[in-house]
Order: C-alpha cells, then structure tokens, then sequence
C-alpha cells in the first residue's frame, strides 16, 4: 500500500461533518419491535470478499476475511493480494474491539476509529436494545441505535421486504451510507460503504 493512501485516509477520517439541513426532522416516531431487522443480520461464519478502497482518486484492492471464532467473537482481515496483512481487527460477542495487527502506517487513533465504526455499522454490532427507537415516514421504517457520537440506522421498506440501507449519522444528516445485497442467504453477496463527506468508499464481493 502506498503511505500516500494511509496519509489521505488518515487526513479524511478528521474531516468533521458539514453543517447542513436536518435530515431526519420529517420523520415520525412509532412503536415498533425490531423483528422485522433482526432477519437481514449478516449470519457469517467464514466469507470473503475481494475489497476495493477508493480515496480522492487513489485505489488499493485485496482481500478481506470476515469469519466467527469458536469464542463466538468477530475477526475482520484485510490482505493484499500476496498475503500481506494491512490489519487484523476483532470485536467480541460484547462488541469489545480489538486490533490484533496493523502496519504502522495505519496504526492512527483516528483512522482505526473511523474503519472501526464502519464495520460496526455493516455487522449489526453495538446495537442496544434499551436505546433503541424507530421512526418512520411514508415509504421507509428507521431502526435507530444512539452510538457514542450520532445514531446508526436500519433503514427497512414499509412491508419488511428487504433492507434499503444504513446510515451513520450525527445529529443533523447521515455521513456514512452502506448498502449490502443476499442471495438467498443471510451471508451477503456484496456490501458496498460509502463516506459522504468525502471521496471515501470500500466495496466488498463475495469470493
């Protein structure tokens, strides 16, 4: 990986949100259960996937490695091509994060934080059920989780058919947007995360 890249992602990852219109100030709140989310959690006990990273007109390909342990904690893998890990993270069942590895050049406060919440985001991690809130509008259900600094969100269509998308947000607007695709499976085919913010964005494939 080129240290141009590690210093660009590092640099964007301290990027504050813009200040902009709120968001979410049409939604309505309801009572509802979270039953309906809970069938598109990723069920993944090894997959992976190949991974592009594009920032600002950079490009940096491998693989990443999603796969449960026997102590029923999460490790996420980034390699290149040749084998060479890039980082080796870990959340545990109490969603405790762990970095295992990372080259020096991402071994940043700010950036591990960044990737961290990303992938917190797309595997249904950190998720409160005493936290929990929902609203709605005419088309769409919001699943809200408050997190440490702004709320993640399941964004479900009316009928539960399928899982339009989440989002990582502050208070005001969404600043992460992440969709993901199944095939008949609870182990998605592709999951795409983009930063709004920013010409940031990671997409992975299944092998």
């Amino acid at each position: 990986m080129r240290i141009s890249l590690i210093r660009c992602l590092l640099y964007l990852s301290l990027v504050s949100p813009m200040m902009g219109c709120n968001s979410y100030q049409h939604l309505q709140k309801i009572r509802l259960s979270d039953q309906c989310l809970q069938k598109f959690k990723p069920a993944i006990t090894r997959a992976l996937y190949r991974t592009s990273v594009d920032v600002i007109g950079k490009h940096i390909s491998g693989m990443l490695l999603i796969k449960t342990m026997p102590d029923s904690s999460t490790r996420v893998v980034f390699s290149n091509a040749m084998g060479f890990s890039f980082f080796d993270f870990g959340f545990s069942k109490g969603n405790e994060f762990k970095v295992y590895q990372i080259i020096s050049q991402m071994d940043k406060k700010a950036l591990i934080k960044t990737l961290r919440k990303d992938f917190e985001l797309v595997l249904f991690r950190n998720m409160q059920e005493k936290n929990r809130f929902t609203l709605t509008d005419s088309a769409f259900i919001y699943y809200g989780f408050p997190q440490e600094k702004g709320v993640n969100y399941y964004i479900t269509d009316k009928n539960c058919a399928g899982l339009v998308k989440m989002e990582r947000s502050s208070k005001r607007k969404p600043v992460v947007e992440a969709v993901m695709t199944f095939n008949n499976e609870s182990v998605p085919d592709s999951i795409s995360i983009r930063h709004l913010n920013f010409n940031f964005s990671i997409t992975l494939k299944k092998s």
